[in-house]
């Protein structure tokens, strides 16, 4: 396939690997390169216990955007570099730890 605008993600994923922090106060959420693949945890703590449990998925590609798959849904995954902001969708905005 001929990398054109329309099919290639407009962020390369290196360029997002850190410890991101929700600005609308959901959960932290790290992005890592397991030497096989890109993953995304999400870290879930729990307000009675204050014990945390992440959730890791693959991060995917279809077409120009990258998401993850929670539940059987597709959570959207777009980047900002002029704001380093990362977006997640249905989870809002995230701000680099």
């Amino acid at each position: 396939m001929k990398r054109t605008k329309e099919n290639y993600p407009s962020f390369n994923l290196f360029s997002i690997l850190d410890t991101w922090e929700s600005v609308n106060l959901n959960p932290t959420v790290i992005i890592y390169w397991n030497n096989k693949e890109y993953l995304l945890s999400i870290i879930y703590v729990s307000e009675t216990s204050k014990q945390a449990s992440p959730a890791t998925y693959e991060i995917q590609q279809d077409d120009s955007q990258y998401f993850i798959t929670v539940a059987s849904k597709r959570l959207y995954i777009d980047y900002d570099p002029a704001r380093d902001i990362l977006s997640i969708s249905s989870l809002g905005d995230y701000l680099r730890n």
